[in-house]
């Protein structure tokens, strides 16, 4: 298999992100003699300008943080709750929450106070000099990326439905083209201000602004919400796979599917049956429908439904329960349309540590709702919550709902070993199982490992059916082969946007003196070292 760009080495540092622009500004934070941590704020920066449509300072955040030394990661939950006065009597006669609008943004935007977790605690240089190339590309104007151009003229009709979004991505009525210039002056203040006074000012001061916007337009989010909001460390939960140990953040991050899927394909010699084999992806396929089961069964807010996180990843429930699901393709799992717009940033400094960086709006544009004055795009995690009484993952005021993000790291030897992740809502847990086995199991390295080609089962990207795409250039045979097994295998074109845009870093150790990094070419990043 040829790859579309070479794999990065570096010995002193490594970043790895899906836009150009946020690998080059958090490469220099190494350079400045920043930390893994440092320069991941610094790429979340930047993407939240320059991928707006994908990530910004109005969502979430999950973090893994490798401290040099340390024998397991530390996990930062930076999702947001529900206000204290949202509850099911909110959409009372209403089928679902809405998707999109005022109504749709109904959780804290947690992303900005897990930077200050993980800042206090790893950062080296000042918060001011990581959100710097931020502040200027918001300031003085970023270009339109081609993806970006794509997304509004898309959802033209939603954007221009929020006048602060349209006032920001349309020019005399058009949308912005690819290679315009997108000038974000009143978010390039909130930066300035978050900088300046630090990221719990975006929760007692700017949230003035967007809880003003909202409350106008029947939003149901007040400033004591913001003011109440804490970002926390939790402990993350792991798997066995192979010789490795495979680590997540735990619910209401969906990581925990992600280990389910490692964990059913652990009984299964994929080295032998090959990669990019009928056998390979059928066994894939498999795996990720008894997890999503199991997930959907369980995932919400911790604190208000005992999840069996334990019996979940026992080894145990795998090897008993594999035999049947690898025997039945027809069993099928129809998980709820999810959204797949996010952003994965993996980092490595000279000293050792590691960072795996998970930021979304949710939705692309997260709700479609835009605060002029601080230039805030507001996610819509919050229209996942359920309004079925007795789903685990119903609306309650101050839950948090379960989230698609997820951050993954391998630890290998007592050593961390590789830093992934990826966009994609759906997608997240899939993809990561694609590239742990092609590294783990087929010895590729990362660039290669992202770049093979993969599997999507079930919904996203606002999906109204299930369905089963398989990158095209797979082998002659296997299309044909997973239907003659009863799996309804569709092609879609490589490379698929659709499955995700992964980034990862395999870190030096005894397998290796350098860094190696590597970015997905269905997305616009790159992975750069020094």
């Amino acid at each position: 298999m040829r790859v579309t760009r070479p794999l990065a080495r570096g010995e002193h540092g490594m970043v790895a992100t899906p836009h150009y622009l946020a690998s080059v500004a958090s490469l220099d934070v190494l350079r400045d003699g920043g930390s893994a941590v440092d320069a991941a704020i610094c790429a979340a920066a930047v993407l939240g300008v320059v991928l707006p449509h994908m990530t910004g300072i109005g969502g979430d955040a999950f973090w893994l943080v490798h401290a040099r030394g340390a024998e397991r990661p530390v996990a930062i939950d930076g999702s947001g709750p529900s206000g204290a006065a949202v509850d099911l009597s909110c959409f009372a006669g209403e089928a679902a929450i809405p998707l999109r609008g005022p109504r749709a943004a109904l959780t804290i935007p947690g992303a900005v106070d897990s930077w200050a977790i993980a800042h206090r605690r790893w950062g080296r240089l000042p918060l001011a000099r990581l959100l710097d190339p931020a502040i200027a590309y918001a300031r003085n104007g970023a270009p339109v990326c081609d993806d970006l151009a794509q997304w509004i003229v898309d959802r033209a009709a939603l954007l221009c439905d929020d006048s602060g979004s349209s006032s920001l991505f349309f020019a005399a009525g058009a949308p912005l083209p690819a290679g315009s210039r997108l000038e974000q002056r009143a978010l390039g203040d909130t930066l300035d201000a978050i900088a300046r006074f630090g990221p719990r000012h975006f929760y007692d001061a700017t949230a003035a602004s967007i809880v003003g916007y909202l409350d106008a337009r029947g939003g149901m989010l007040r400033t004591a919400d913001f003011a109440q909001y804490r970002a926390f460390e939790v402990e993350p939960i792991s798997v066995r796979y192979r010789d490795c140990i495979a680590w997540q953040a735990p619910p209401p991050s969906q990581g925990i599917a992600g280990l389910m899927i490692l964990s059913f394909l652990g009984g299964i010699d994929l080295a032998r049956a090959g990669d990019d084999s009928a056998d390979y992806y059928h066994a894939l396929i498999q795996a990720i429908k008894w997890a999503f089961r199991k997930r959907d069964a369980h995932l919400t807010d911790p604190r208000f439904h005992a999840i069996p996180i334990a019996d979940l990843l026992d080894p145990a429930r795998a090897r008993a329960e594999r035999d049947l699901w690898l025997a039945d393709p027809s069993i099928v799992q129809a998980s709820p349309p999810s959204g797949g717009d996010t952003v994965f940033i993996a980092t490595a400094d000279r000293e050792g540590n590691a960072v795996g960086l998970v930021q979304s709006l949710y939705f692309d544009f997260g709700a479609a709702v835009l605060d002029p004055e601080s230039g805030v795009l507001l996610q819509n995690r919050g229209s996942y919550f359920s309004l079925d009484p007795t789903h685990p993952n119903v609306l309650a005021p101050g839950k948090r709902s379960a989230s698609t993000l997820m951050s993954g790291m391998l630890y290998r030897g007592g050593a961390p070993y590789l830093v992934h992740g990826t966009q994609g809502g759906e997608v997240q847990p899939q993809t990561n199982a694609s590239l742990v086995t092609r590294v783990v199991d087929f010895g590729m390295d990362v660039q290669r490992a992202i770049e093979a080609r993969r599997v999507l089962y079930g919904r996203s990207w606002e999906d109204s059916a299930k369905q089963l795409l398989v990158e095209s250039d797979v082998g002659d045979d296997v299309p044909a082969a997973l239907r003659a097994r009863g799996h309804p295998a569709e092609l879609a074109v490589w490379p698929s946007p659709r499955m995700g845009t992964a980034q990862a870093i395999r870190l030096k150790g005894r397998w290796s003196a350098f860094h190696e990094g590597g970015a997905d070419p269905r997305g616009e990043g790159i992975a750069l070292g020094f």
